[in-house]
């Protein structure tokens, strides 16, 4: 028979043990990585209803966000699997799903278009007037640039012969790149991104492509009931009234499961997207 003072020792123990897997749950942390089209601040500002869902549903303590800085240093932080979950362009997560393994979760609805805006009362009046200027673009390696750029080359105008291409750090910059006049036209997504106290300044000169929307893709070591439970609970909170602030600032209206079928087109652009992430 234990003595009172061994008894309480080896409760005490056991108490310790059996604690110790909630303690570790509890310090559970995820690194949620975003894409590279706005500030730190500001991504901290659009995501907070997303890392709020992601933290109560998956029972995580810590979700540290982070910002690369341009589509390159995205993917090589995707190479090194420097992310637990992203929110990846389409192209990107389709090169990382076939290349490294990774899980694509689900995608943003609607689909959108690559379109070329130009400030109404000072900008050039078509794509035309754009031959010996200047068009901003967030990244060179995003999908809305490609698709633009092809659209452009259809229309007799090309890049580094016709016009001239700068990259900024932001769809911010690259709306003030062209309000100085450094640009006089940039490429953006059809939804999202511009503040609508403005957007009436900007019109449209020119649309292309359908674009599936981003894709939310997990580490390729997360396991099967893991991928699950992040699943679901992604798509729960696409659907609840504090996900439309943050829908509404990325442009899309919800979420849906991402299915092979819809990954599979993005397969046209996977050898020119690897190529420009080298």
């Amino acid at each position: 028979m234990l003595k009172p003072s061994r008894f309480l020792a080896v409760a005490l123990a056991m108490l310790a043990l059996g604690l110790q897997p909630l303690a570790h749950a509890a310090e559970k942390s995820l690194r949620l990585g975003t894409l590279p089209v706005v500030s730190t601040r500001t991504a901290y500002e659009i995501y907070q209803p997303l890392i709020d869902s992601l933290e109560n549903g998956l029972g995580i303590s810590t979700i540290k966000l982070e910002t690369p800085v341009h589509f390159k240093g995205m993917y090589q932080r995707i190479q090194e699997n420097g992310f637990d979950l992203l929110v990846s362009p389409p192209h990107i997560a389709r090169l990382a799903q076939k290349k490294l393994g990774w899980h694509p979760l689900v995608m943003f609805q609607p689909e959108h278009q690559s379109v070329l805006l130009a400030q109404v009362s000072s900008g050039p009046a078509s794509i035309e007037s754009l031959r010996g200027g200047t068009i901003a673009v967030l990244d060179n390696r995003a999908l809305v640039a490609m698709v633009m750029m092809e659209a452009l080359s259809k229309k007799g105008l090309q890049m580094n012969r016709d016009f001239k291409v700068i990259e900024t750090r932001s769809y911010e910059s690259s709306q003030i790149a062209v309000k100085q006049g450094v640009a006089q036209a940039m490429v953006f997504r059809s939804q999202g991104f511009i503040d609508p106290n403005i957007r009436d300044q900007f019109k449209i000169l020119l649309e292309a492509g359908v674009l599936p929307g981003y894709v939310i893709i997990a580490a390729p070591k997360t396991s099967e009931a893991q991928l699950q439970k992040m699943r679901t609970q992604l798509l729960l909170f696409g659907s609840t009234p504090e996900a439309k602030p943050f829908m509404e600032k990325l442009g899309y209206e919800g979420l849906t499961t991402a299915t092979e079928e819809a990954m599979r087109r993005l397969d046209p652009y996977l050898e020119v997207t690897e190529s420009s992430l080298k």
